[in-house]
């Protein structure tokens, strides 16, 4: 050990040496590292120069930081995309890039403002419901499908907007489509799904009130818009919960699940006008507007 010791000291000080030799003192040595270190995180950071439209990295320091005192003018959005407008109102955009992977949405301009206080609580059963099964898919098909082809599927209730995505491999963009087609415009919902979602619902009310940070932003939310449903909770409330029902449920479905009321978007590896043709297919069965 002793041996190990004294071989590891000398090629140490060896080192040292040699580096004093050279002049590369501590203060060097560092200010070679640092330099370093900024190079390979200036280019991480460099963006092409078509991407460049948004970029705040010109005026950012090496950690990411706008420089003290300095407030930017604001950020344009004019990335390039595609949209559109299908014959039965709905609106189809995409913005391609060079990725093997693809994000395909299905966005609904309706949410729990577009209930009342009686129906508070459908928008969020209804976007929960549709992964419980269509008339050609059951829960089960439609997991396995997705889990198939490596997707990540994902749904959300706001309080104007209601969305289903999923995430896949660019080769699976004409499935991921045609699976989110048929959970919009063919859901189930029968009576027994209802019910087994109406207890889930109610654990997830549960646990909200238990996350003291939701609880308090919903009370603000609240408290500056009151009684108007935009005021109210996005997932409903869970004393209005055992009153739902589920021809509440079909009805909001059938009032707000038209063309006119939908966006398509897809990012990624696509092809606008292949995307176009997707949704066309799929989507066709759907009215252009309510009790069309």
């Amino acid at each position: 050990k002793i041996k190990m010791l004294n071989l590891f000291g000398r090629r140490f000080y060896s080192l040292g040496s040699k580096a004093m030799k050279n002049n590369l003192t501590r203060m060097a040595l560092r200010s070679m590292t640092t330099s370093i270190k900024k190079v390979e995180t200036d280019y991480s950071i460099k963006p092409k120069e078509e991407l460049k439209q948004f970029s705040k990295a010109p005026i950012m320091d090496n950690f990411g930081e706008l420089k003290f005192g300095e407030i930017p003018e604001p950020l344009k959005y004019v990335r390039p995309f595609n949209q559109t407008t299908l014959s039965n109102g709905i609106r189809v955009c995409s913005e391609a890039s060079n990725s093997p992977l693809a994000a395909v949405g299905v966005f609904i301009k309706a949410g729990s403002r577009n209930e009342n206080m009686d129906t508070n609580g459908v928008a969020f059963m209804l976007e929960r419901l549709l992964s419980r099964g269509t008339e050609n898919r059951t829960a089960t098909d439609l997991a396995k499908e997705i889990e198939g082809m490596g997707g990540v599927y994902e749904a959300k209730t706001l309080r104007e907007i209601t969305s289903h995505t999923m995430k896949v491999f660019k080769n699976d963009v004409g499935k991921a489509v045609e699976i989110l087609a048929d959970m919009v415009t063919n859901p189930l919902l029968n009576d027994n799904a209802f019910e087994a979602e109406r207890e889930l619902v109610s654990n997830i009310h549960e646990n909200n009130h238990k996350e003291y940070e939701r609880t308090t932003l919903q009370a603000v939310h609240y408290n500056s818009f009151r009684d108007h449903m935009i005021g109210q909770p996005s997932r409903g409330d869970r004393d209005n919960l055992p009153n739902l029902t589920i021809e509440q449920v079909r009805q909001f479905h059938n009032d707000y699940y038209h063309g006119d009321n939908i966006v398509v978007v897809a990012t990624g590896n696509v092809n606008h006008q292949e995307v176009v043709d997707m949704v066309e297919r799929h989507f066709s069965s759907l009215p252009k507007s309510s009790g069309a």
